[in-house]
């Protein structure tokens, strides 16, 4: 039992250890350990916090956000996460993609600390992403859609490491080589980042254990979406 309660001890220790650095950095890394440490979330959390209709008041009444893979964290955003970074406030949006409702979550920089300050609900249908949503939602049932609004030859570039300026192994698919994307299946849930919905293109992201791993890019052309790109990065 005494073996027990130090291994606990040590559990949290490393969590705080993780959590004890936030301040420090960009909001994108910031959000993805922020979900991954949910038992940490309350010490970035400004209270009174702001939800819905009702306002909480103290550490003790706040329920961490728990998302459905913690260490398989798909970002969607309409600009660079290096402009993301820049910003002194971001709103994230997270969808499931099987309720017609999601939820905004408002963070701050307070004191050089990111903090979560308020949130809401809101209809799925009424978020300035709705049109790329519902894309990626056919893109992924109907494979006849999805190979019209896939540019061929695709470029699919595998890093050995996290460095991009490392060589990466350059493939070039063509349709007969291509494999179908399900992404509601692969990702049922998704987080987007502070959406500009007029932006011609659109970025996924995938955060593995916390590092970006995987990204796909989409861009409009003549109101359509095409798949035009995955970059991956090898843990």
């Amino acid at each position: 039992m005494v073996k027990s309660k130090k291994w606990g001890l040590f559990l949290v220790a490393i969590w705080l250890i993780n959590f004890s650095s936030l301040s420090g950095q960009d909001f994108s890394d910031f959000f993805v350990d922020f979900i991954r440490y949910p038992e940490s979330q309350v010490n970035h959390v400004q209270f009174p916090l702001k939800a819905d209709n009702v306002t909480i008041r103290t550490k003790a009444s706040y329920n961490p956000i728990l998302f459905l893979s913690r260490n398989n964290v798909p970002v969607l955003c309409s600009d660079s996460l290096n402009a993301i970074m820049k910003l002194p406030s971001s709103v994230v949006s997270i969808v499931q993609f099987n309720k017609e409702t999601t939820n905004n979550y408002v963070f701050e920089q307070r004191n050089k600390k990111w903090k979560l300050v308020s949130y809401k609900s809101e209809d799925i249908q009424n978020l300035q992403e709705v049109e790329f949503l519902n894309f990626l939602m056919q893109y992924s049932k109907d494979e006849s859609f999805q190979m019209k609004h896939t540019i061929f030859p695709f470029p699919y570039r595998i890093y050995k490491s996290f460095k991009r300026d490392s060589d990466p192994e350059n493939k070039l698919l063509m349709p007969r080589e291509w494999e179908s994307l399900d992404f509601i299946a692969i990702f049922p849930s998704l987080c987007i980042f502070n959406s500009n919905s007029q932006a011609p293109n659109r970025q996924l992201f995938v955060f593995r254990n916390g590092k970006a791993a995987q990204f796909f890019n989409f861009i409009r052309i003549n109101k359509k979406w095409y798949l035009i790109e995955i970059e991956e990065y090898k843990l």
